[in-house]
């Protein structure tokens, strides 16, 4: 056969392969080579799912307030009162109706802001405070409620509004402490005004003015003397040695130990004392025909305007101020009942008064709220823990 034929043939037989067969990928380049291709999927290959982290339309996330009053809640309360002091009472709430309930806890301030911008729409039902000027600031803006339940009418009249709008449940009372060992019975001030006078020089603590019930001591003195004369007050107990220290707790402890005669403090931290046998007494200052009293702050309940669970926050209301909801309440700081005729509870201890045999002066709450921003103003520097 001829070469050259044979030759052809060859090439042709060659060309027809490589056809059939395809162009082979070049070394080093196929799936990961060196120049990155990725070779492209086929309709075989299941396609990628949707990030389920990525939806266009997101759910509604229910969060703080709103989470609180979802459809499952029965009653949502909103507590200035810390949650470890408020939960037994909710706890023995829940035991004796039945109805679930949702607690949010904050400060004072924060919350009344919470339900003023919730108005017409709350996401609670219940304000339980232990601040009674911003019950009642609230109850002016008509954000609460009126209720006046059947258990509080033996309520004093200046611990509740008159409309029912909030009512106070429990009391402290602002005392002077002083430690039996160091004092004569002669010795003991029966004012607070006396704690200026040189025999108590250098014998009386008090806590720092970040404390609330210092603040509001100070605030009612001003509504009940005056602007000028709280200034003078305080200067004189400057003057007379007075030892401010960080807290009541700190106060209480320096009288128990002997460290200070006197120390002028709620009275629940005298309580707390007693009760561990430590050598100290407790005076009701201001008790005389003439004097102003014994400042009782109240802690007060009122129900939200436009409260979904209406009927379910009467009953918290009622049972707040009934025996059963008292003794809960009274045992965890030893605050007293303001219902009178009321036992103390657990706050009672030898020198500790209930409601009715406290003189006490009547407050004005929303101006004592006003006061209190301006014994702020002027006593920081003086009243602040190591000045």
């Amino acid at each position: 056969m001829n070469h050259n034929l044979i030759r052809i043939m060859c090439f042709v037989i060659a060309t027809l392969v490589l056809a059939a067969c395809g162009t082979a990928a070049p070394v080093g380049t196929g799936a990961q080579g060196e120049t990155g291709a990725v070779p492209t999927p086929t309709s075989s290959q299941p396609a990628a799912e949707a990030d389920p982290e990525a939806d266009p339309e997101p759910q509604e996330t229910e969060t703080g307030a709103n989470a609180a009053a979802g459809e499952n809640a029965g009653l949502v309360v909103y507590s200035a009162r810390k949650e470890e002091l408020m939960k037994p009472l909710v706890e023995a709430f829940e035991k004796e109706t039945g109805i679930d309930v949702t607690l949010r806890t904050g400060k004072p301030g924060e919350l009344q802001l919470q339900i003023q911008q919730e108005k017409g729409n709350p996401g609670g039902d219940v304000f339980f405070t232990t601040d009674a000027g911003g019950a009642e600031t609230l109850r002016q803006q008509g954000l609460l409620e009126p209720y006046k339940s059947p258990n509080a009418g033996n309520v004093p009249a200046e611990f509740k509004a008159a409309d029912g709008s909030w009512t106070g449940v429990i009391g402290r009372s602002r005392n002077i402490m002083y430690n039996t060992e160091l004092v004569q019975a002669a010795d003991v001030p029966k004012s607070i005004f006396e704690l200026t006078q040189p025999k108590y020089k250098d014998k009386v603590a008090m806590a720092s003015i970040e404390e609330g019930g210092v603040r509001l001591w100070l605030a009612w003195l001003m509504l009940e003397k005056g602007e000028e004369f709280v200034q003078k007050y305080v200067s004189d107990l400057k003057a007379n040695g007075v030892k401010v220290l960080p807290d009541h707790t700190a106060v209480a402890e320096a009288v128990a130990k002997a460290e200070i005669p006197y120390g002028i403090v709620n009275h629940y931290y005298y309580v707390g004392e007693k009760r561990e046998n430590e050598p100290v007494g407790l005076v009701y200052p201001d008790q005389g025909a003439n004097d102003p009293g014994t400042l009782v702050i109240p802690l007060a309940v009122g129900i939200l305007k436009g409260a979904e669970h209406e009927e379910a926050a009467k009953k918290f209301v009622d049972f707040a101020l009934s025996s059963k909801g008292q003794q809960p309440l009274t045992e965890q700081e030893n605050e007293f009942p303001l219902v009178a005729g009321q036992g103390l509870g657990a706050a009672k201890v030898e020198g500790v008064k209930t409601i009715d045999q406290i003189k006490r002066p009547k407050v004005d709450f929303t101006e004592l709220a006003e006061a209190e921003e301006r014994v702020v103003e002027m006593f920081t520097e003086e009243l602040t823990a190591g000045e």
